[in-house]
């Protein structure tokens, strides 16, 4: 059931005239100029509304010298991935290791995927040394939540670009920042107190992968502050 848009009377289904049985009015072609005038309001708007998208997306990413350091240096955290972050002996009795360099690519491919859980969660639960090896599990999962806070950095400064913001980044880059200094930290704990029991069972050491992180991502953090502290005051001029 419709209505005239006129004289506003009620239009059965077999008026099927474009006149109005009523007032006689044409339907579809009622109050065409003011219809026209909308649309063409309409049309601008959705066009200044692309545009200004289109202007703040390319001007966040690329307006200038540092925009672009910022996007380049999004993808260079990344390297740490494939360099070595750590080392570590077992010494266990009738089995010796060599030292083993420990990259988060190589062990994700190698090792994690056929980590048995069960023999970890026995491993925790050990009275003198759990926290020990807890605290490697946390060290080894800090990496990794570092690394997904990049891989979300890089997501934020897409999403983020066309309203001109950039506080998620500097949040998340500080997170990663922070993963790889605490990472470390928790890792050293935990090789002094199992390389200091009887067996000796553990040792280990930390490598320059550890600093390029916490550098990487401290630099992006930088560079996330002061865009975001430039692209405030551009958000200001166009209000």
């Amino acid at each position: 059931m419709s209505y005239c848009p006129h004289c506003f009377k009620t239009l059965h289904f077999w008026n099927v005239k474009a006149e109005c049985p009523h007032c006689g009015t044409n339907i579809p072609n009622y109050d065409w100029e003011n219809m026209l005038e909308r649309d063409a309001k309409k049309a601008e708007e959705a066009w200044r509304g692309f545009r200004t998208f289109t202007k703040n997306f390319k001007s966040a990413l690329f307006g200038n010298k540092l925009r672009i350091i910022r996007f380049i240096f999004t993808f260079v955290p990344l390297i740490v991935l494939v360099l070595p972050v750590a080392s570590y002996i077992f010494n266990l009795p009738f089995l010796s290791e060599e030292t083993r360099k420990v990259t988060l690519l190589d062990f994700t491919l190698n090792n994690l995927l056929n980590i048995n859980w069960g023999s970890i969660i026995n491993l925790v639960k050990l009275d003198e040394l759990g926290i020990s090896f807890a605290f490697i599990f946390i060290a080894l999962l800090l990496l990794y939540l570092a690394v997904v806070f990049g891989v979300l950095n890089f997501i934020c400064i897409l999403a983020c670009a066309s309203s001109l913001k950039a506080t998620i980044n500097c949040v998340l880059c500080a997170a990663s920042a922070l993963c790889f200094i605490l990472s470390p930290v928790l890792y050293s704990i935990a090789v002094n107190n199992l390389s200091s029991a009887e067996l000796g069972i553990f040792t280990g050491n930390v490598h320059f992968g550890i600093i390029v992180g916490v550098i990487l991502f401290t630099f992006n953090f930088i560079l996330n502050f002061i865009t975001n502290k430039s692209m405030k005051k551009e958000r200001t001029k166009t209000l």
